[in-house]
Protein backbone atom coordinates (compact mmCIF):
# COMPACT_ATOMS: atom_id res chain seq x y z
CA UNK A 1 0.00 0.00 0.00
CA UNK A 2 2.73 2.77 0.82
CA UNK A 3 4.83 1.50 -2.03
CA UNK A 4 1.98 1.96 -4.07
CA UNK A 5 1.26 5.69 -2.68
CA UNK A 6 4.79 6.47 -2.84
CA UNK A 7 4.62 4.97 -6.49
CA UNK A 8 1.88 7.84 -7.58
CA UNK A 9 3.66 10.40 -5.95
CA UNK A 10 6.45 9.68 -7.69
CA UNK A 11 4.66 9.71 -10.74
CA UNK A 12 2.15 13.12 -10.05
CA UNK A 13 5.73 14.44 -9.41
CA UNK A 14 6.38 13.81 -13.09
CA UNK A 15 3.87 16.28 -14.34
CA UNK A 16 5.42 18.96 -12.61
CA UNK A 17 3.81 21.79 -14.37
CA UNK A 18 0.01 20.58 -14.33
CA UNK A 19 0.94 20.03 -10.65
CA UNK A 20 1.55 24.32 -10.77
CA UNK A 21 -1.28 24.91 -12.46
CA UNK A 22 -3.60 23.02 -10.26
CA UNK A 23 -2.04 24.70 -7.14
CA UNK A 24 -2.16 28.14 -8.60
CA UNK A 25 -6.12 27.21 -9.69
CA UNK A 26 -7.07 25.72 -6.29
CA UNK A 27 -5.59 28.36 -4.26
CA UNK A 28 -7.58 30.88 -6.56
CA UNK A 29 -10.71 29.29 -6.89
CA UNK A 30 -10.29 28.50 -2.80
CA UNK A 31 -10.05 32.21 -1.80
CA UNK A 32 -13.04 33.13 -3.85
CA UNK A 33 -16.33 34.37 -2.14
CA UNK A 34 -18.13 31.35 -0.46
CA UNK A 35 -16.07 29.12 -2.39
CA UNK A 36 -13.35 28.40 0.48
CA UNK A 37 -15.93 26.27 2.78
CA UNK A 38 -15.61 23.78 -0.63
CA UNK A 39 -12.58 23.47 -1.72
CA UNK A 40 -9.96 21.61 0.10
CA UNK A 41 -6.80 24.13 -0.55
CA UNK A 42 -4.32 22.41 2.15
CA UNK A 43 -5.14 19.28 1.83
CA UNK A 44 -4.14 19.65 -2.17
CA UNK A 45 -1.39 21.86 -1.49
CA UNK A 46 0.23 19.29 1.30
CA UNK A 47 0.03 16.65 -1.68
CA UNK A 48 1.55 18.64 -4.51
CA UNK A 49 4.09 19.27 -1.95
CA UNK A 50 4.84 15.77 -1.15
CA UNK A 51 4.87 15.11 -4.77
CA UNK A 52 7.30 17.61 -5.57
CA UNK A 53 9.34 17.53 -2.31
CA UNK A 54 12.40 16.41 -4.07
CA UNK A 55 12.41 18.68 -7.31
CA UNK A 56 13.39 21.80 -7.61
CA UNK A 57 9.83 22.88 -8.52
CA UNK A 58 8.98 22.87 -4.82
CA UNK A 59 10.19 26.69 -4.93
CA UNK A 60 7.50 27.29 -8.08
CA UNK A 61 4.77 25.46 -5.76
CA UNK A 62 5.47 28.20 -3.11
CA UNK A 63 4.57 31.06 -5.51
CA UNK A 64 1.91 29.39 -7.55
CA UNK A 65 -0.03 29.11 -4.24
CA UNK A 66 0.81 32.37 -3.09
CA UNK A 67 -0.28 34.00 -6.57
CA UNK A 68 -3.27 32.02 -7.04
CA UNK A 69 -4.57 33.19 -3.75
CA UNK A 70 -3.64 36.62 -4.14
CA UNK A 71 -5.79 36.53 -7.36
CA UNK A 72 -9.19 35.14 -5.32
CA UNK A 73 -8.57 37.54 -3.20
CA UNK A 74 -8.17 40.06 -5.48
CA UNK A 75 -11.25 38.46 -7.10
CA UNK A 76 -13.31 38.03 -3.86
CA UNK A 77 -12.59 42.05 -3.32
CA UNK A 78 -13.56 43.05 -6.57
CA UNK A 79 -17.18 41.22 -5.64
CA UNK A 80 -17.27 42.65 -2.32
CA UNK A 81 -16.79 46.34 -4.26
CA UNK A 82 -19.30 45.95 -6.64
CA UNK A 83 -22.05 44.52 -4.82
CA UNK A 84 -20.99 47.10 -1.72
CA UNK A 85 -23.74 46.20 1.04
CA UNK A 86 -25.97 43.90 -1.46
CA UNK A 87 -23.37 41.41 -0.47
CA UNK A 88 -25.41 40.87 2.39
CA UNK A 89 -27.97 39.19 0.38
CA UNK A 90 -26.31 37.45 -1.71
CA UNK A 91 -26.68 33.40 -1.59
CA UNK A 92 -22.85 33.03 -0.86
CA UNK A 93 -23.19 34.72 2.29
CA UNK A 94 -26.80 32.96 3.07
CA UNK A 95 -25.02 29.71 3.21
CA UNK A 96 -22.52 30.59 5.43
CA UNK A 97 -24.53 32.54 7.72
CA UNK A 98 -25.29 36.45 7.99
CA UNK A 99 -23.91 36.42 11.05
CA UNK A 100 -20.34 35.52 9.84
CA UNK A 101 -20.52 38.16 7.06
CA UNK A 102 -21.60 41.00 9.47
CA UNK A 103 -18.57 39.91 11.76
CA UNK A 104 -16.17 39.89 8.79
CA UNK A 105 -17.83 43.15 7.62
CA UNK A 106 -17.21 44.62 11.42
CA UNK A 107 -13.55 43.30 11.87
CA UNK A 108 -12.23 44.68 8.78
CA UNK A 109 -13.46 48.26 9.54
CA UNK A 110 -11.77 47.98 12.73
CA UNK A 111 -8.84 46.17 12.28
CA UNK A 112 -8.22 46.28 8.58
CA UNK A 113 -4.83 45.02 7.47
CA UNK A 114 -3.77 42.85 10.38
CA UNK A 115 -7.10 40.75 9.97
CA UNK A 116 -6.56 40.11 6.59
CA UNK A 117 -3.28 38.35 7.20
CA UNK A 118 -4.53 36.72 10.22
CA UNK A 119 -7.32 35.50 8.04
CA UNK A 120 -5.71 34.21 5.44
CA UNK A 121 -4.41 31.57 7.83
CA UNK A 122 -8.05 30.52 9.31
CA UNK A 123 -10.19 28.11 6.99
CA UNK A 124 -13.38 29.56 5.98
CA UNK A 125 -13.00 32.39 7.31
CA UNK A 126 -10.47 34.14 4.56
CA UNK A 127 -13.72 33.19 1.82
CA UNK A 128 -15.41 36.28 3.34
CA UNK A 129 -12.92 38.69 4.39
CA UNK A 130 -11.65 39.74 1.00
CA UNK A 131 -14.90 40.26 -0.13
CA UNK A 132 -15.86 42.38 2.91
CA UNK A 133 -12.78 44.53 2.74
CA UNK A 134 -14.04 45.27 -0.67
CA UNK A 135 -17.84 45.93 0.41
CA UNK A 136 -16.37 48.04 3.39
CA UNK A 137 -14.51 50.09 0.60
CA UNK A 138 -11.11 49.01 2.43
CA UNK A 139 -8.60 51.35 0.57
CA UNK A 140 -7.12 49.38 -2.48
CA UNK A 141 -3.72 49.87 -1.56
CA UNK A 142 -3.64 48.89 1.74
CA UNK A 143 -5.56 45.56 1.11
CA UNK A 144 -3.55 44.43 -1.75
CA UNK A 145 -0.33 44.68 0.84
CA UNK A 146 -2.03 42.57 3.20
CA UNK A 147 -2.90 39.97 0.92
CA UNK A 148 0.46 39.56 -0.52
CA UNK A 149 1.68 38.92 2.81
CA UNK A 150 -0.60 36.77 3.85
CA UNK A 151 -0.90 34.68 0.61
CA UNK A 152 3.26 34.70 1.05
CA UNK A 153 2.93 33.28 4.43
CA UNK A 154 0.05 30.94 4.15
CA UNK A 155 1.75 29.49 0.79
CA UNK A 156 5.07 28.79 2.53
CA UNK A 157 3.05 27.51 5.80
CA UNK A 158 1.32 24.90 3.59
CA UNK A 159 4.04 23.68 0.92
CA UNK A 160 7.11 23.70 2.70
CA UNK A 161 5.08 22.79 6.18
CA UNK A 162 3.61 20.00 3.94
CA UNK A 163 6.54 18.88 2.16
CA UNK A 164 8.76 18.79 5.41
CA UNK A 165 5.99 16.92 7.42
CA UNK A 166 4.84 14.58 4.55
CA UNK A 167 8.33 13.55 3.92
CA UNK A 168 9.21 12.87 7.42
CA UNK A 169 5.51 10.53 7.73
CA UNK A 170 6.50 8.87 4.67
CA UNK A 171 9.93 7.98 6.17
CA UNK A 172 8.55 7.17 9.38
CA UNK A 173 5.96 4.94 8.08
CA UNK A 174 8.74 3.04 5.60
CA UNK A 175 10.02 1.48 8.74
CA UNK A 176 6.84 1.71 10.90
CA UNK A 177 4.90 -1.28 12.51
CA UNK A 178 1.33 -1.89 11.84
CA UNK A 179 1.11 -0.58 15.53
CA UNK A 180 2.25 2.86 14.57
CA UNK A 181 0.32 2.74 11.15
CA UNK A 182 -2.79 2.71 12.94
CA UNK A 183 -2.34 5.53 15.58
CA UNK A 184 -1.36 7.36 12.36
CA UNK A 185 -4.06 6.68 10.70
CA UNK A 186 -6.70 7.55 14.03
CA UNK A 187 -4.67 10.56 13.88
CA UNK A 188 -5.72 11.63 10.49
CA UNK A 189 -9.12 10.88 10.49
CA UNK A 190 -9.37 12.87 13.73
CA UNK A 191 -7.31 15.37 12.66
CA UNK A 192 -10.40 15.47 9.04
CA UNK A 193 -13.35 15.04 11.66
CA UNK A 194 -12.20 18.04 13.64
CA UNK A 195 -11.67 20.60 10.74
CA UNK A 196 -14.69 19.65 9.28
CA UNK A 197 -16.67 20.07 12.56
CA UNK A 198 -15.42 23.35 12.87
CA UNK A 199 -16.11 24.56 9.82
CA UNK A 200 -19.51 23.14 10.25
CA UNK A 201 -19.73 25.35 13.41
Amino acid sequence: MLAQFTQLLDTVGEYGPAVLATVFAVAAVEALFGLGVFVPAETALVLAAVALADTPLLAAAVIAAAAGAFVGDHLGYGIGRKLGPRAAETAAVRRLGPQRWEEAMRFVRRRGVGLIVVARLLPGVRTLVSAAGGAARLRYARFAIATAIASVAWSMLWVLGGAWIGSALLRLVDDATVPVLAVAAVLTVGFLVFRRTRRSA
